[in-house]
Order: C-alpha cells, then structure tokens, then sequence
C-alpha cells in the first residue's frame, strides 16, 4: 500500500480529479469528499465532488455539500484521475461504479478494514474516520486549511464517532479534532445539525419504529424495524433514520444493535452496531462490511425470513 507521502505527491501532480462518495452518503463521505476537493483546488488542480445518491438535506448547513454532482453522464475521461473516499466497496459507488472501474488512474482513500484495495492506488487506514485520513493527508500535501475545510472535516468526525461516543474514538481523534477547532471548525453547531436537529416527521417514525423494538438471545440482540409503511405514514425520508441504531445501544443488556431499513418490498438496508461482537463479519455472511463494532449490508426476503436470518448469524459472535 502506498505511503501518505507518496500519496500526497502523486495528487498534487494530477491536473484535474473527480472524487466520488458512496451511494447515502453520509457526514465522514461529505466531508473527506468536499474537504479534499477544496485542498486540491487551493493546490490549483481542478476538482470535483460526486455522488450518485442526492446529498441529505441534514447536511446542507455546510455550503460545501450542496455543491456535489449528482447528475453526470460521463466516464470522467476529462478528468486525470478518479479518487474514491469512505467507501469500502467499488460497488457502492452506485451509479458511477463502472465508470470508476474503467478509469486508468484510481486512487481509493479509506478507513475501512473491510476494504477490497479496488483502485489503482490504495490508502486504507483503519481510524475512526476518514476524515482523519484526509486532515493528515491534507496537512502532508502543505494545504493552508481555512475554517470551511475544517467544519467538512469536523463533521465526518463527529458523525463517525456518534459525537465522540463510540469505541472507535483514540487519542488521535482527539488531537485531530482539538486542532480543527483550532482552525475554526464550529463542533457545537456541527453536532446540533447532525445529531439534535430534526423534523417532526422524523420524530413520529423514531416513535412508530421504537415501540415496536424486539429483542432476543435474552435481551443481548436489539432490532428495530423501519418499515416503508412507517415512512410514508410519518412523512419521513429514508435518511432520516441515521442515528436510530445509536438509541438502541443505549439500552441495558444489549450487546448488539441492528436496524432493518425496508427500502423496497423485501428489500431491506442494515446496520449492524456492537460492544463486543465482530459485527463486520456478520455484515460479510451477506455480502456487507465495514468495521468490528459497526457494519452494515442489504438483504433480501419476507420480513420474518430476514429477521431470522440476521439474528441466528448474529448469535454465532456473541456466543464465539
């Protein structure tokens, strides 16, 4: 794998670089994303952000974000390079997977330990965000960053760490984050947008979805169920369960969390959160991954059938 230097001196030589998010992006894709676009255009290398999926509108507090593409039909052969961040799978690239896949110059910049080493040029480095990955490459490339690069950078930390919550956070995600306050990143409005802000649609499905928590293997296993009945009824956005699984491993006794998203009939997206158990390999049994103690997948089946499924695999981890 390729060194942090070696990296930095190999973008700075590239003359215009598209940098695409996964499919739902999230707070960590946005800000490696926007934070590394703006670093390489201050560098005087023309840069893009994509994103097959439209951008949360949680996320819009931050100007940067709303200036991700999504509509694009191209094979970004007017672009030198093409550069993956926060993503594990070539896959979830969605819509511009091929197109990355054909591209002769790749670079992939992640943290994930389920990462597949997909591009040309690979960085993987397991932290609790990627956003980390960017801030040191950003500061190995001699980047002068300015208070909006440290907000976009502030914020996929604080959105991969449950707000400094989670067993991923280190001493280092702490020294990155003291020193992205230091250069003008607002934490405490960061985390009103990304973790207390919300509308009353999406206070109704957090209602609906929590009444009916089910438990099993003697309350260690918690499931929450958001099914697209719930989201229509409440008027909510499938976006709008991020953070759902956080409430659920709040409650005494439970050992793993999942939250089953119906996104289509028999069509379902799960993340899987833990305290002990290797959820990243359970998430791998159907195809997903991520990290040990939170991953995700998608899956397919009569609701029973999946819920079944999940919490038998489930059960092998917590028992090993």
């Amino acid at each position: 794998m390729i060194t942090l230097n070696e990296l930095a001196q190999k973008l700075l030589r590239e003359k215009n670089v598209a940098i695409i998010c996964h499919i739902r992006p999230d707070g960590d894709a946005l800000g490696s994303a926007c934070a590394l676009k703006n670093a390489l255009i201050s560098k005087g290398i023309r840069a893009d952000a994509f994103c097959s999926d439209a951008v949360p509108e949680k996320f819009w507090f931050l100007e940067d974000t709303k200036s991700v593409i999504q509509k694009y039909n191209g094979d970004f052969k007017e672009y030198s390079a093409v550069c993956g961040v926060d993503n594990a799978d070539i896959t979830r690239f969605g819509d511009f997977a091929e197109a990355f896949a054909r591209h002769k110059n790749t670079y992939n910049i992640d943290h994930h330990i389920s990462n597949g080493n997909y591009a040309k040029i690979n960085f993987v480095k397991e932290r609790a965000s990627n956003s980390e990955n960017v801030f040191a490459l950003l500061k190995e490339m001699k980047v002068n960053i300015d208070a909006k690069t440290a907000n976009l950078l502030a914020m996929g930390v604080m959105l991969d760490t449950g707000g400094f919550r989670h067993k991923n956070v280190t001493a280092e995600t702490f020294k990155d984050a003291g020193e992205l306050l230091s250069l003008g990143a607002d934490m405490n409005n960061i985390y009103f947008y990304t973790f207390t802000r919300q509308t009353k649609a999406r206070a109704e499905l957090f209602g609906k979805t929590m009444a009916r928590l089910r438990y099993f293997a003697d309350g260690k296993i918690a499931l929450a169920s958001v099914r697209l009945k719930d989201i229509e009824e409440s008027g909510a956005k499938q976006e709008d369960t991020e953070g759902f699984i956080d409430f659920v491993m709040g409650i005494i006794g439970v050992e793993v969390g999942i939250c089953l998203m119906e996104t289509e009939t028999n069509k379902y997206k799960v993340s899987f959160r833990s305290k002990r158990a290797d959820v990243n390999a359970v998430a791998g049994i159907f195809g997903g991954g991520g990290h040990k103690l939170a991953s995700g997948c998608r899956i397919y089946g009569e609701y029973e059938e999946v819920v079944d499924k999940l919490t038998v695999a489930v059960k092998k981890y917590i028992d090993d």
